[in-house]
């Protein structure tokens, strides 16, 4: 395969199938158009959950699938170099892309594709990240898989997955193996699921509207910053495609110096009242009037059961939806760690107003890309 050499075909979706298919040589990548998700393929139960996501939300959007294996000279997944080890004869360039070829061939063979949904396969000679960014850059979005939850993965920061993220300029979503428990179970690491967040949290039941079944919310959290309007602004069309509720949090605790803690109340209670206007302005902004507020001056809590707002989603033809205010008083990395276990999806800013640098491991985009019990969507401006 030459450099920058790309084969593509559109998946033959019969269960039955099993041998490599037939290519047919492009120039250069192919980049994928705003009609494309794009997920990465590398032989691992993540990605194998990935295409499972990508497959599900191109579904719901009208889109189709550009399934991207990333394999050159220099660095394949640890699966195409098994499956070339079963090739009697040298391990050539050759025998290489035969082995890529092969596997995510087999790949979307065994995904759960509906008839008519279109999946297009490419094996791009380049590393896993670069394939994806190149192929991606102007996608709907990135889909990658996740790698899992223990510490070498936590210390993986030149993952595929990572470096997808971190340098991607469309969404960015880390798919998640399906979820062996009940959702409310700590993860393994104990990290996720460190105690309540906050007193009169929203329960999973009690987010729909009246009559409405009960769907895992879009979880997704604000800061006023660019970047978290963004996020809004997907998270709200990506509801509206569930017909799930949409929570929209903003944590503000974290913000307070600790000896304002211990002093008077009134500035702890004026405090919140201005993390309160910032959760509401973001909601304006995005999503428009609240119904029954002034802007920036939402009613007080204190009711036993959180408002369920019906707003219309920013997008023509989307709907509307459910939408539940969360003020959590604590950091933004526990709060919505706590709200994944709940969470169908959950949905962040590349960065808050901090400007922290993007590998920075406190950073909130990579630790609930890290740790979040639900699948994490990563949005830039």
């Amino acid at each position: 395969m030459t450099d920058g050499a790309l084969t593509s075909t559109q998946a033959d979706r019969t269960p039955e199938r099993t041998g490599a298919p037939a290519t047919e040589p492009h120039s250069g990548p192919t980049v994928g158009t705003a009609a494309d998700i794009v997920v990465g393929i590398d032989g691992s139960p993540g990605s194998a959950a990935a295409l499972t996501w990508a497959v599900t939300e191109a579904g719901r959007r009208g889109l189709r699938v550009r399934a991207v294996l990333g394999s050159c000279a220099d660095e394949q997944p640890t699966a195409v170099r098994r499956s070339a080890d079963a090739i009697a004869g040298p391990h050539d360039e050759a025998t290489l892309a035969f082995a890529a070829s092969h596997l995510l061939h087999e790949t979307i063979g065994a995904a759960p594709i509906p008839a008519g949904l279109e999946v297009l396969e490419e094996v791009v000679d380049a590393p896993g990240a670069e394939a994806l960014l190149t192929a991606g850059r102007d996608a709907a979005m990135i889909v990658v898989g996740a790698r899992g939850r223990g510490l070498l993965h936590r210390l993986r920061l030149g993952s595929v997955s990572t470096s997808v993220a971190v340098h991607s300029p469309v969404p960015v979503v880390v798919a998640r193996l399906p979820r062996s428990g009940d959702a409310g179970e700590p993860d393994a690491d104990g990290l996720a699921g460190a105690g309540p967040v906050a007193d009169g949290r929203l329960s999973p039941t009690s987010a729909p509207g009246q009559g409405t079944p009960h769907r895992r919310p879009v979880v997704v959290g604000v800061d006023g910053s660019p970047n978290s309007l963004a996020a809004l602004r997907w998270a709200a069309v990506t509801a509206a495609l569930r017909g799930a509720p949409l929570h929209v949090i903003h944590s503000w605790l974290a913000a307070v110096p600790l000896p304002l803690a211990e002093t008077s109340g009134e500035i702890v209670q004026a405090l919140e009242g201005q993390a309160r206007a910032v959760l509401d302005e973001s909601i304006e902004q995005v999503l428009g009037p609240i119904p029954g507020g002034e802007p920036g001056k939402p009613a007080e809590p204190g009711g036993t059961e959180p408002a369920v707002l019906r707003l219309a989603a920013p997008a023509p033809g989307s709907g509307e939806i459910d939408v539940c205010r969360q003020l959590i008083p604590a950091s933004a990395t526990r709060a919505l760690l706590e709200a994944s276990h709940d969470a169908d999806l959950l949905v962040v800013g590349a960065r808050g107003k901090g400007g922290f640098a993007e590998l920075l491991l406190g950073s909130v985009s990579h630790q609930t890309m890290l740790h979040s019990a639900a699948p994490v969507a990563i949005i830039r401006a």
